[in-house]
Formats: C-alpha cells, sequence, structure tokens
C-alpha cells in the first residue's frame, strides 16, 4: 500500500505530463477563432438589424433616406469635432476628459430624443 507522500508524488507528476502535453499555440488558435467567431457574428447582427430597420421604417423610401443622411452627416460632425477637441489642433483641450465625455453624453441623448421625437414617442422619452 502507497504511502499519501507517494500517492501525491505520483499525482503531481501525472499534472506536470498533462501540462507538457498542452500545445500553447493550439490554444492561441482556438482562442482567436472563438474572437473571431464572436465579431463575424456581432457584425452580422449589426447588417441584419440595419437592414430590418430600413425595411420596417415608418417613412417612405426617399424619407427614410434623407433622415438616414441627415443623421449620418450630424454624428460624423460631431465625431469630427470631438477628435479635433481631443487632439487640441494646437490648443490645449479645455475642461479635459471629462467635459468630452460629458458632451458625448449629452449628443447621444440628444441624438435619442430627436429619434424618438422623430417616431413619435416624444412623451415616453
Amino acid at each position: 500500500m502507497a504511502s499519501w507522500r507517494d500517492r501525491i508524488l505520483e499525482q503531481a507528476e501525472a499534472a506536470r505530463q498533462r501540462v507538457s502535453e498542452v500545445d500553447l499555440e493550439q490554444l492561441r488558435r482556438e482562442d482567436e477563432a472563438e474572437s473571431s467567431g464572436f465579431f463575424a457574428g456581432f457584425g452580422l447582427g449589426i447588417l441584419i438589424g440595419v437592414v430590418l430597420a430600413l425595411v420596417f421604417s415608418p417613412w417612405k423610401g426617399e424619407q427614410t433616406r434623407e433622415v438616414v443622411t441627415e443623421r449620418a452627416v450630424q454624428l460624423k460632425d460631431r465625431a469630427t469635432g470631438l477628435v479635433s477637441q481631443v487632439r487640441g489642433d494646437g490648443n490645449e483641450v479645455t475642461g479635459g476628459g471629462a467635459a468630452i465625455e460629458r458632451e458625448i453624453e449629452d449628443a447621444v441623448s440628444d441624438q435619442q430624443a430627436s429619434d424618438a421625437a422623430d417616431l413619435g414617442f416624444a412623451g415616453n422619452v
């Protein structure tokens, strides 16, 4: 009958052998495959959401295109302004990161209110 010490040494040796058999490169490839699969699914979900939003839009095609174009231009202008503010464009950023964060939050809430008003949900925002 083996002593407890011998059993522990045998278990430790077995664990060492299992660890030496692990292919780290294979684990890395599997991890990357899982990540890329997630992002592919995420992108596909966004694409399907956009298509469904356009199909079930409450406006006619011309009106929907105008709204989408207008919103895209607004978001582009806001993003450009925030990027130039973060970069400083030769000037120091005034107010620091907290001011930029507030401005982003204000822009998002303004956009949500605008979207709700366009859809007729103005009283629910």
